[in-house]
């Protein structure tokens, strides 16, 4: 007889705030007006180069950002 292993299901559930301004969601483009709840999550733009997030460009003397990660703002129908 075999040893059967199951790995658990984790559901992530978003936890939600009240606004206390008027937001626009991310996903729907929908209004989420003054004390709705809403969600936020982070998304990445760019990709990074060569493993690393920022280089030093010796041309230019300055820092260069490949990627970087904002928050972004997701209504209670769409955190669902």
């Amino acid at each position: 007889m075999t040893k059967q292993t199951t790995k658990p299901i984790y559901l992530k559930i978003m936890k939600l705030k009240r606004t206390r301004k008027e937001r626009t969601c991310h996903e729907c483009k929908k209004t989420i007006l003054k004390n709705e709840s809403y969600g936020q999550r982070s998304i990445t733009l760019g990709s990074k180069k060569d493993g690393m997030t920022e280089s030093f460009d010796r041309d230019k003397e300055a820092f260069v950002i490949h990627q970087m990660r904002i928050k972004v703002d997701i209504c209670k129908e769409c955190a669902a």
